[in-house]
């Protein structure tokens, strides 16, 4: 078909029109409007917590809003740590999630340091460019103490170097407040004396360590003219609630405390629903004999005492020791002794023991003592006959501790109840004539024995001992070189006996009780052998007949007369079965000393212990093996920084080093374990298990010149305070 051209005309000018509209004139044309911006988006992050103990856990819930595609992407989580790559941040439930599900951040279980700053971060998977960061902040410790009753207990010296012991009991409100308490402290120069209604303050930082400050309103407490009856002590906390809280403390003048005692102890959350003590129990005390007040005389005594169910009479048998002067041995309580009273609202017994002394004083002579109690197998005694205008004669002024024998098993030991490794610490008097004043914690010693069940014939069981008596001058590095000290550090053989008056350790007064739990450890022979000889008798009173258990330890260094008195001595302490576990010595701990260089400086902290440093811990500022913080009686008080080394831990006593820190930053102190410039402390530690050990300083007389100093201490694994935490 033949187009016309006219049609084709108009076409063509049809295509000209839309060509010329493209390319030119822009008259009476607008623009289309810019295409709109792709929609926003953003993420939002929720948290259950922005600061938690260790293991502690946070719940975070990121939520996007923008297009449908990138919520529909999800959440992508990261985290990174603050102070350096190297550390463990935590651990997230799952790595990613869909816009609005939670997910769970777990905090580490330990720390290098006393707080880290985890940052955990949320970026939406469709746009990685938008991301919210939550910093969640982790600490050691929370920082307050759980509410309820604490039984508080220290031993040390007063402001003249005197014995003095302290027992309290503590209504603590978890906010911060004493609400109520009562306390009994023995001072040689006022006596027995107790206070009730306490208040006053305590502390909990995030690194474990506090303060605590009672407010006695007793005038006699307290230097004159500062005698305001203020009290302050220093603490470390271990463990947390589910775990039968304990701290470890020191007493040591702070702000505007003037009391001008050092001593260290416990701190433990009495159990609730506290009962009247029933069944056995061994106890150890030690403090001054004040009988004749114109001559006071260390003193020390322990036994087994035993109160039927539903009863309050007492039996059972001690062992008592009077300077170096006296020794009774297996004295039986006589008829009277008894418990005089019931539990108060505080857990506060009162204990009545007749019959000691017995033989050698004009009329038996009755104790008495306040027993405050932790929970049924624990209690804390002070001696309280001293008390101006009581009705007991005063013997002592003493303080200790008794722990319950397993149930129904008084009157069933035997030998066999004495089996396997122990390690033990003592500390005590020195009582060389040359310690005039018979000044405290004198006498320090870290043993293990490995009993064998059978009482050790023919001095078949072994042993070791770093025993030290700071006042003594009989060795001969006292007499050539003019080194005033002791020192038997060696090993050595035994034997002993349970309830048996075969051993040296015998019946001196009265017959044998059998099947108390009362053994007696007589070492025969050390090697290398100190010259003079060492001639030491040690009782050991056993929890339990058929099984390894805690112990309680009176020690004597050579009772007797010359020329066999070369190192005279009395003191108590604490065994504890060793451990099969391999050896240990790692991770966080806290720990107590005293420290005799003549006056006493006591002091707990912490430390951080790692056998291959790797980071730089902010209180010490170079890797090394041991990073302590301690509070102390001496110096500057509080924060004082300390370094330590040690070799591979072992059954054995294994060696190190503590030593004040060089270089202490700024702000913190370098006041504890001093010795002459660059001359670290050489110290012993004795394993128990790998949560426990004692230490004891072994430079007493070398390397030449010697410390003069003597140091003993106990250490103890730090768990976090955290409702919920393992």
């Amino acid at each position: 078909m033949t187009t016309k051209p006219w049609v084709l005309f108009l076409l063509a000018a049809a295509m000209l029109a839309v060509l010329a509209g493209c390319g030119g004139s822009t008259a009476n044309v607008q623009n289309p409007p810019p295409p709109p911006p792709p929609p926003s988006v953003t993420v939002t992050v929720q948290t259950s917590a922005s600061s938690i103990s260790v293991s502690g856990t946070v719940s975070l819930t990121a939520t996007i809003q923008g297009p449908a595609g990138i919520v529909s992407d999800g959440v992508v989580w990261t985290m990174t740590c603050q102070n350096g790559s190297g550390s463990v941040c935590g651990t997230l439930s799952s790595p990613s999630s869909q816009s609005g599900a939670a997910i769970t951040f777990t905090a580490p279980s330990t720390l290098s340091t006393n707080t880290m700053v985890t940052e955990i971060v949320a970026y939406a998977e469709g746009d990685q460019s938008v991301n919210e960061v939550s910093p969640i902040t982790i600490t050691t410790f929370n920082s307050s103490l759980k509410a309820g009753t604490y039984v508080l207990q220290a031993e040390g010296v007063d402001s003249n170097n005197n014995p003095y012991q302290i027992a309290a009991a503590l209504v603590l409100d978890g906010q911060g407040n004493i609400k109520n308490g009562e306390q009994t402290a023995n001072y040689l120069a006022y006596g027995s004396l107790t206070d009730t209604n306490l208040t006053g303050t305590y502390f909990l930082g995030n690194d474990g360590r506090g303060l605590i400050t009672i407010n006695t309103n007793d005038p006699d407490i307290g230097v004159p003219p500062n005698n305001n009856g203020i009290e302050t002590f220093a603490f470390v906390f271990l463990n947390n609630p589910s775990q039968n809280p304990q701290a470890l403390i020191s007493q040591i003048d702070l702000g505007n405390a003037n009391t001008g005692t050092s001593a260290v102890g416990t701190l433990d959350l009495q159990q609730t629903g506290v009962v009247a003590p029933s069944g056995s129990y061994v106890f150890v005390v030690k403090g001054a004999n004040v009988a004749n007040p114109a001559n006071s005389l260390p003193f020390a005594f322990g036994g087994v005492l035993d109160i039927p169910s539903g009863q309050t009479a007492i039996t059972g048998v001690t062992d008592e020791i009077i300077g170096e002067k006296l020794k009774l041995s297996d004295a039986a309580f006589l008829t009277g002794s008894k418990l005089s009273s019931v539990p108060d609202t505080l857990g506060k017994v009162t204990f009545m023991l007749a019959g000691l002394l017995s033989g050698v004083h004009p009329k038996p002579v009755t104790a008495l003592f306040a027993g405050y109690i932790v929970d049924p197998t624990h209690i804390k005694l002070i001696e309280t006959d001293g008390a101006a205008g009581g009705t007991v004669a005063p013997l002592g002024l003493t303080g200790g501790l008794a722990i319950g024998q397993t149930a129904g098993s008084y009157g069933n030991f035997n030998n066999a109840s004495f089996d396997g490794p122990y390690v033990f610490g003592v500390t005590g008097v020195d009582l060389s004539p040359n310690n005039t004043g018979y000044i405290p914690s004198t006498w320090t010693a870290a043993s293990l024995f490995t009993a064998d069940g059978n009482g050790c014939q023919s001095d078949s069981c072994n042993g070791y001992t770093d025993t030290f008596l700071q006042q003594n001058c009989v060795q001969s590095t006292c007499k050539t070189q003019a080194i005033q000290g002791a020192q038997i550090s060696a090993a050595f053989t035994g034997t002993y006996a349970v309830d048996s008056s075969s051993s040296s350790c015998g019946a001196t007064s009265g017959t044998v009780v059998a099947g108390t739990g009362r053994a007696c450890l007589t070492p025969a022979t050390f090697t290398p052998a100190p010259s003079p000889v060492y001639s030491p008798e040690l009782f050991f009173y056993l929890t339990n007949p058929t099984a390894t258990g805690e112990a309680l330890v009176l020690g004597i260094g050579d009772i007797g007369s010359a020329p066999n008195l070369h190192y005279p001595s009395i003191g108590t302490g604490v065994a504890y079965p060793q451990s099969t576990n391999a050896p240990a010595f790692s991770g966080d701990y806290g720990l107590t000393f005293t420290q005799v260089n003549p006056t006493e400086t006591d002091g707990s902290g912490q430390i951080i212990v790692n056998q291959t440093p790797t980071a730089v811990l902010p209180n010490c500022q170079v890797p090394v093996q041991i990073c302590g913080l301690a509070d102390a009686s001496d110096g500057d008080g509080q924060d004082n920084s300390f370094l330590g080394t040690f070799t591979s831990p072992s059954t054995a006593p294994f060696s190190g080093t503590l030593y004040a820190n060089p270089t202490p930053p700024t702000g913190v102190f370098d006041n504890v374990f001093p010795l002459a410039p660059n001359q670290p402390m050489t110290v012993n530690y004795y394993f128990i298990d790998p949560d426990h050990g004692f230490f004891v300083e072994t430079d007493l007389v070398s390397p030449s010149p010697g410390s003069g100093q003597v140091s003993f201490g106990y250490y103890a694994a730090r768990t976090p305070l955290c409702e919920g935490c393992p």
